[in-house]
C-alpha cells in the first residue's frame, strides 16, 4: 500500500515507519522541518510539505494513496501536564487535524482506510474486574474529550461507503525506552523513588512502543472497522508495578512519594483519571487480527528498561 503518515518522527511513528517500510508499503509522511525530512529520507519514506490545518495542501498530500495513519499528537510529558496550551494544541490536532484529513481523503479515489490511535484513559474505574471498549464506563476529562471526538470522525468516514474502513486503537500508557516519562521512573526508582496517583491495588494497563506500533502496522493490513483496545496482556497493579520497578533496577522495594504532590504537576481532572482502576482486555484486537505483544506484562518491560539503563552507564 501507499500509506500517508502524520507523526512519523514522534514516539510511535518511528517505529510504525520502520515497520511500514519492512513490510513493502510505501510511506509517505507529513513534515515541517528539515531535521525530520533528513531522518524520514534515511528511514526509506517520502516526506512531504504539507499543513494538517490546510484541508488544500493534504489532498495534494494524500492523493494516490490506499490508507492514512493520524499518528501526531502533542500530549504533554509529565512535567508539562499543567500547560493549558499544549493540551489546546493537541486538541486540535485531534478534531481539527483528523477533520482535514478525512476531507481530503473523501476527495480522492484511493483512500479506503484510516487509522486513528485513541487512548484507554477516558474509561471509568472497573476496579479489579476487565473491562474493554464494548462495555467500559466512558467518562472523559475536558482535555481527553477531543479523542472521543475524532472517533466519531473516523467512525463517520467507515460508515459513509461500504468499501472504506475506519478503525481507531484505543492504546493504554506508553512506556519504553523511548518514552522520557518511562526514563525518568527508571531514574526515579534507582533513587528509591516512585510516583503513582492510583491505590496499590489498583490496575493500570499500559502497552510497550514498539508492542503499539506493531498494532497500528497490524490494523492497516487487516483489521476490519472498529474500536478495539490495544494493551498488554497482564496488566498490573500499582503494587505489581512498583514491585517489578524495584525488581528492574535492583532494590526491595521502592518508597512512594506522596501523593499530594501530585496536584503541583497534574491537573486536578487529570488526577482523577490517573487514580482508576482499569484492567483492560486486548481480547478483540487479538482475535480479530492475530496480533500478540511481544512485551506482555509490566514485569517484563520494567527489566528491559533496567537492562537498558544498566547498559548504558
Amino acid at each position: 500500500m501507499i500509506i500517508f503518515v502524520t507523526g512519523a518522527t514522534g514516539v510511535l511513528g518511528r517505529p510504525v515507519v520502520q515497520r511500514l517500510i519492512q513490510n513493502g508499503h510505501q510511506v509517505r509522511a507529513l513534515s515541517r522541518s528539515e531535521t525530520n525530512r533528513t531522518l524520514l529520507q534515511i528511514a526509506g519514506a517520502v516526506p512531504l510539505d504539507a499543513d494538517l490545518f490546510d484541508p488544500v495542501s493534504l489532498a495534494s498530500a494524500v492523493e494516490g494513496c490506499d490508507a492514512i495513519l493520524h499518528l501526531a499528537t502533542r500530549i504533554p510529558t509529565v512535567a508539562d501536564l499543567k500547560d493549558p496550551t499544549l493540551w489546546s494544541e493537541n486538541d486540535r490536532i485531534r478534531r481539527d487535524g483528523i477533520r482535514n484529513l478525512i476531507e481530503a481523503a473523501r476527495g480522492t479515489s484511493g483512500v479506503k482506510t484510516i487509522v486513528y490511535p485513541s487512548i484507554t484513559f477516558f474509561y471509568g474505574d472497573g476496579g479489579p474486574d476487565w473491562i474493554s471498549a464494548d462495555m467500559a464506563e466512558i467518562a472523559p476529562c475536558d482535555v481527553l474529550k477531543s479523542s472521543l471526538d475524532a472517533e466519531a470522525e473516523v467512525a463517520a468516514f467507515a460508515g459513509s461507503s461500504a468499501d472504506r474502513r475506519g478503525i481507531t486503537l484505543r492504546f493504554g500508557y506508553f512506556y519504553g525506552p523511548s518514552s522520557p516519562d518511562s526514563v525518568q521512573a527508571i531514574e526515579m526508582a534507582r533513587k528509591g523513588l516512585a510516583m503513582t496517583a492510583a491505590a496499590r491495588p489498583s490496575y493500570k494497563s499500559m502497552i510497550w512502543i514498539d508492542d503499539a506500533a506493531a498494532a497500528v502496522v497490524e490494523a492497516v493490513e487487516n483489521a476490519p472497522s472498529g474500536v478495539y483496545d490495544v494493551v498488554e496482556d497482564d496488566p498490573s497493579t500499582q503494587q505489581e508495578a512498583l514491585d517489578a520497578l524495584a525488581t528492574a533496577v535492583g532494590r526491595k522495594r521502592l518508597m512512594r512519594l506522596p501523593r499530594f504532590l501530585l496536584r503541583f504537576a497534574v491537573p486536578s481532572d487529570l488526577r482523577g483519571i490517573l487514580a482508576r482502576s482499569q484492567r483492560i482486555s486486548n481480547a478483540r484486537f487479538r482475535d480479530m487480527t492475530g496480533w500478540r505483544p511481544e512485551v506482555p506484562s509490566q514485569r517484563e518491560g520494567w527489566r528491559r528498561m533496567g537492562i537498558k539503563a544498566e547498559a548504558a552507564e
